[in-house]
């Protein structure tokens, strides 16, 4: 199956355009700004470590850098390109030899991306690397994301860090830079971007087709302009809502209403509404476990029930239990929790 067949991508958000089609950052000049000096100057690091919470901006910045480095025409300040240039078009399709980007491959067994980037693709590194690139041309490689590495890719890695040919870059992208190798750490230069902000993202926000009430969106993103429109344009965006408002009511659960929200983790954009459904009920969980703690009761019943959520979602990935049933039992948990907590007061 070639890549161009696959049903998605495992770097795209459902409903919005992925990096290498996005021509504007929102919130990250100073970071912008430091690349752009290193890249005009000529001393440009082998390696840079772009690190942020997920939806910040990271992958958007590093294909920014490369189409530029890659020869295409600027438009604007920063490392603004412009879209019609040869290059911004290959890099679109896909297709410009001077860039690699290293993802989680496709499983053609389970019909699936795999859960970790594989010591094979970090391979392919550096055979791009010893390849020519012709007269003042450069190679680039995006790992997006380096959290996904497994230890032997990892090792991989390190080895095209340790030993890199001249005019290639590589572009680590990670959320968790904390978890890698020191010796990857310490053969980078980093660059950290943080969260725009509410009032940005909302602004920036406005600016993006079919995104009602902005300011709202930027709220439940925390900022993060990717991860704000990710959850706008989301077709599964209402789960959120779907369980605040059958959580309010806890220790009650209505039965029918847990059954529908549970079906629409075997329905249409099943993987969307089961990423969705995880995240909110982990997030939720843990707040009502912060909340205990403030009020002055034990947080143990939410605390201990996040534990065996998050375990459950893991257990439900890796073992392919019926979602419909994971979910149920997720909401059950919570509920026993809720006893429990109420019992103690």
């Amino acid at each position: 199956m070639s890549e161009t067949d696959l049903p998605d991508e495992p770097d795209r958000r459902p409903g919005c355009p992925h990096p290498r089609e996005r021509y504007d950052l929102a919130g990250h000049e100073a970071a912008e700004a430091e690349l752009a000096s290193a890249i005009t100057s000529g001393r440009l690091h082998h390696g840079w470590l772009i690190t942020g919470p997920s939806g910040v901006g990271k992958a958007t910045l590093a294909y920014r850098a490369a189409r530029r480095m890659l020869g295409a025409a600027p438009d604007g300040e920063g490392l603004s390109a412009n879209p019609s240039d040869p290059n911004c078009r290959r890099i679109e399709a896909q297709s410009h030899p001077g860039l690699l980007v290293i993802r989680r491959p496709w499983d053609d067994k389970t019909k699936k991306f795999k859960s970790v980037i594989t010591v094979d693709e970090l391979r392919r590194v550096g055979e791009f690397f010893s390849l020519s690139a012709g007269a003042d041309g450069w190679r680039i490689a995006i790992v997006d994301s380096v959290d996904e590495m497994n230890p032997n890719a990892a090792n991989a890695l390190l080895k095209s860090l340790e030993e890199p040919p001249r005019r290639t870059i590589l572009f680590l992208l990670t959320h968790t830079p904390g978890k890698l190798l020191p010796t990857i750490r310490s053969r980078c230069r980093r660059l950290t971007l943080r969260a725009p902000g509410i009032d940005a993202t909302a602004a920036w926000l406005t600016r993006q087709s079919g995104v009602s009430d902005p300011l709202d969106w930027a709220r439940r993103g925390k900022g993060l302009p990717g991860e704000a429109l990710a959850m706008a344009r989301s077709p599964v965006h209402d789960i959120a809502e779907t369980l605040d408002g059958l959580l309010s009511g806890l220790p009650r659960l209505d039965a029918s209403r847990s059954r529908a929200l549970a079906n629409r983790m075997n329905g249409k954009d099943k993987d969307a509404a089961r990423d969705a459904f995880n995240s909110h009920i982990l997030a939720w969980t843990m707040e009502r476990a912060r909340a205990s703690g403030r009020a002055g009761q034990d947080p143990e019943p939410w605390t201990a029930a996040w534990r065996d959520l998050r375990a459950l979602a893991g257990a439900g990935e890796g073992l392919y239990l019926d979602p419909k049933q994971v979910a149920l039992s997720a909401l059950h948990r919570l509920q026993e929790a809720a006893r429990t907590a109420d019992a103690g007061r």
